[in-house]
């Protein structure tokens, strides 16, 4: 029998924010800790808040094996590694309140017009695995997030945009400028130039993702659920598409190791490589039952079985920046987008109820409501643009997605 403990730890203060005030402060200080058994073909798991006797957690983890929990794979071993990223990056609580009333000052006082509200979090995260056949791994992270829902005092909305920064610093500029990046050009109405133009993301956009989220899921593709299935080794999308799972700590903001333990190579692996379809991306029980290639694809709670996960899917860079990749052309710089999906047969659309023109380096004027279409072919293939180096911060992990999209005027501003 082999015995592994999984364990997630968080220490946070997150900051409520009310119309450009500070209206609540909650500090919570949590770790979670589950203990595996592995016995031949089964799995047993029992997990525990807080404090915790290890003696009883794995008896009751013991009593789990009598379930017969299918698990015939095997543990993760023989793999030591520790990456401790917070370094010199600390905050008091005290120096964390007052930088964010600095800056909620500061965007009421420059945009007068607009109410900043939801939430900015200072979190400092541990991720660990360990088991009695050698394998020893820990992530340490700690970062601050601001997500802000914007409202234009005039309107009658619950919110006009949203803004997001995402940082091992707190650069009250940097914070500044990402949050409210979309003010400035907000009330400079303009039309839709044209029916098919480039359109923008912010790289991470899981709706743009959503077929490869879907239906490269290992247990989808398994099932013959997914548009995939069948395809793997043939060419679907552009040369310069290549979709990896990426596990990388310092680009990325995610944990190098998945919920059991896998390891990648380079922190990488590739599931669509210069347009050719690899593998789908799957836990290592999903590619035990189908035949495919763990990807470092395994997710879940502290106390479940780890099941697969689309966590670290990611387009892999063009190199270029978002300038040389529309070349002079003007684009759709998409902020809301929701109500928006594919189809089974790859088809998307998607209304967008915020989007500016955008000329690569600064929003022109906000559009009226307008939706997005293409297929995933298309997105993908001769209408995929790339990702550039750069994005709307030199410190947020996040980057361009650029694609060129039909696109229809479909009411009003709102």
């Amino acid at each position: 029998m082999i015995k592994e403990i999984y364990s997630i730890k968080s220490k946070e203060t997150e900051l409520s924010v009310t119309n450009n005030n500070i209206s609540a402060i909650k500090n919570s200080d949590t770790s979670k800790t589950g203990i595996r058994l592995y016995d031949t073909d089964y799995i047993g798991i029992a997990g525990a808040i807080g404090t915790y006797d290890e003696a009883q957690l794995e008896a009751r983890a013991k009593q789990m094996l009598s379930f017969r929990i299918p698990y015939n794979c095997k543990p993760a071993e023989n793999i030591v590694r520790d990456i401790d990223l917070p370094g010199s990056f600390n905050l008091s609580q005290a120096d964390f309140v007052e930088t964010s009333e600095h800056m909620l000052a500061r965007l009421a006082s420059e945009y007068p017009k607009f109410a900043f509200s939801h939430k900015i979090t200072y979190e400092e995260s541990e991720i660990s695995l360990r088991n009695d056949i050698g394998a020893d791994l820990v992530y340490r992270d700690k970062y601050v997030q601001a997500a802000f829902l914007i409202k234009h005092k005039d309107s009658k909305n619950l919110m006009d945009s949203f803004g997001v920064s995402l940082s091992r610093s707190y650069d009250i500029n940097d914070v500044f400028d990402t949050v409210s990046e979309t003010c400035a050009a907000f009330d400079n109405k303009v039309e839709l130039p044209t029916e098919k133009m480039p359109v923008v993301f912010l790289s991470n956009h899981s709706t743009v993702l959503g077929k490869f989220i879907s239906d490269l899921n290992g247990r989808v593709m398994g099932t013959g659920a997914s548009l995939f299935t069948g395809k793997i080794g043939e060419k679907l999308f552009a040369d310069h598409f290549t979709l990896n799972v990426e596990r990388k700590p310092l680009e990325l903001y995610n944990c190098f190791f998945d919920a059991e333990g896998t390891v990648l190579d380079d922190d990488c692996t590739g599931l669509i490589v210069n347009g050719v379809l690899i593998s789908p991306f799957s836990s290592k029980k999903v590619a035990a039952e189908y035949g495919y290639t763990a990807t470092g694809s395994a997710g879940g709670d502290y106390d479940s079985v780890p099941d697969t996960s689309p966590s670290g899917i990611n387009i892999m860079g063009s190199g270029k920046t978002i300038m040389e990749l529309l070349d002079g052309r003007a684009a759709i710089y998409v902020v809301q987008a929701s109500g928006g999906d594919f189809t089974p047969q790859g088809e998307f659309a998607s209304p967008v109820q915020t989007a500016f023109i955008f000329d690569g380096q600064r929003l022109l004027g906000r559009l009226p409501q307008i939706s997005i279409s293409s297929n995933v072919y298309d997105m993908f293939g001769s209408d995929f643009i790339g990702v550039s180096t750069d994005g709307n911060s030199k410190e947020n992990p996040f980057t361009y997605l650029a694609i060129d999209m039909r696109v229809d005027t479909i009411g009003d501003w709102l």
